[in-house]
């Protein structure tokens, strides 16, 4: 498969073109050093954390400026609020969440500024009307490169937060081990592969239509010692990270501070042995200890349950949750809560403007002829009966044809 098609079949399978640029927030491992904790306690680790995180935020604040955290139900955005509400009272910190109203990420995110005490601003989806238009400015400001719906309209963004210090848990998650994998992948080779079985933007429909193996010659990897990051990391942050989460999370335009990378916590982080990592494990048990109104609340990984639940009631729920999300797909009937920030089945569904979009989006990609494989009209037409729930596949292919649009008139991956 050439590269043209490549970055077609890649976006509608991954939700970015697989040709990105070079990072614009390049992440520094230069500073890994698997020796130095070795043997170190835990109950020391936690001190040294405690220390590494204060150093981290502490690097990027300032007293005179306004700051601004983007809540959600995990764990990136919590640990940095706990760690600004010991550097300044949470009058002075403003905090958003942006979505569906009852996602996971949504509703958590508004409980934790409640508990806190930020000066909070919810941004339900359904409350802003768009236009094609709209979208190309969103393409424009995320480098044309990612599917940006899940983003907040930054129009808005810029509106309330121009001059203001943004603070951004970006990835670091993965920074504490979200995407350590016990056993790690050998080899590159099978570290591709495995990124490539269990990444897909798209759950309801194959939209690519051909096999992860196409993809291969296009992903990127790193070229570090898989002794102090593993290949999956590797391929986790030169591949997904960088060419997806970078341009829709940092997008320009704002003052962004990045505390838990290229930080003493992130050189902590990714020094300690593997073992405190799987999990999260060493992040939660330091968080919890240090934190502990804050991370005794409810998160999306605990299901939106507290982390105190017992081990057989979180299993109960994330075999429900799982459940009822399978059957909604099969039955639109069957409600399920978010587990994402924004669901657009009923936007497409019941909004004029998303309905507009989306029309205008399918015929111009007919057009193009870039997606020939793909009936756009029985989708849309099956999604619309109601017969099967196809937002997510709507969504990424109005996301392409903005991004190809946009893209048109900056210069940047300019050909389909």
């Amino acid at each position: 498969m050439d590269l043209s098609e490549a970055r077609i079949r890649g976006f509608l399978k991954l939700g970015y073109f697989l040709d990105a640029t070079a990072s614009h927030y390049p992440i520094d491992f230069s500073r890994i050093d698997r020796e130095r904790y070795a043997d170190v306690p835990e109950e020391e680790l936690v001190r040294i954390g405690r220390k590494a995180l204060r150093d981290s935020v502490s690097a990027g604040f300032t007293c005179q400026k306004t700051h601004v955290l983007p809540l959600s139900g995990g764990y990136d955005s919590r640990l940095i609020l706990a760690e600004l509400l010991e550097h300044t009272p949470a009058r002075n910190i403003e905090t958003y969440t942006y979505g569906v109203p009852h996602s996971y990420d949504y509703d958590i995110g508004a409980h934790i500024a409640k508990v806190a005490g930020t000066r909070h601003v919810p941004l339900p989806l359904g409350s802003f009307t768009y236009q094609f238009d709209d979208l190309l400015d969103f393409a424009a400001r995320t480098r044309c490169q990612g599917a940006f719906l899940h983003c907040p309209p930054f129009w808005i963004l810029d509106r309330l937060y121009a001059g203001a210090t943004v603070w951004s848990g970006y990835v670091g998650d993965a920074v504490v081990g979200s995407h350590f994998h016990d056993p790690p992948s050998p080899t590159v080779a099978q570290a591709k592969c495995r990124y490539l079985a269990n990444r897909a933007i798209v759950r309801s429909v194959n939209l690519h239509g051909c096999s992860d193996q196409e993809f291969l010659p296009y992903v990127s990897s790193g070229d570090i010692n898989p002794d102090l990051l593993t290949w999956d990391e590797q391929v986790l942050f030169s591949e997904g990270v960088r060419k997806f989460t970078e341009p829709l999370v940092l997008v320009p335009g704002f003052d962004y501070r990045t505390p838990l990378i290229n930080s003493p916590w992130m050189d902590l982080m990714l020094s300690v042995p593997n073992t405190l990592r799987l999990g999260q494990r060493l992040m939660l048990q330091m968080a919890r200890a240090w934190f502990p109104r804050l991370f005794s609340l409810p998160s999306k990984a605990t299901f939106g349950l507290p982390p105190s639940t017992p081990a057989a009631r979180l299993r109960l729920r994330r075999h429900t949750d799982r459940l009822r999300k399978l059957l909604h797909r099969i039955q639109p009937k069957v409600s399920y809560p978010f587990l994402i920030a924004n669901d657009f089945d009923e936007a497409f569904r019941s909004s004029p403007d998303w309905i507009e979009i989306a029309r205008l989006s399918l015929s111009r990609l007919k057009e193009r002829g870039i997606v020939y494989w793909l009936d756009l009209d029985y989708l849309w037409a099956s999604h619309q009966r109601r017969s099967r729930n196809l937002g997510d596949a709507l969504m990424v292919l109005v996301c392409l044809e903005a991004n190809l649009t946009s893209a048109a008139g900056t210069n940047v991956h300019s050909s389909p």
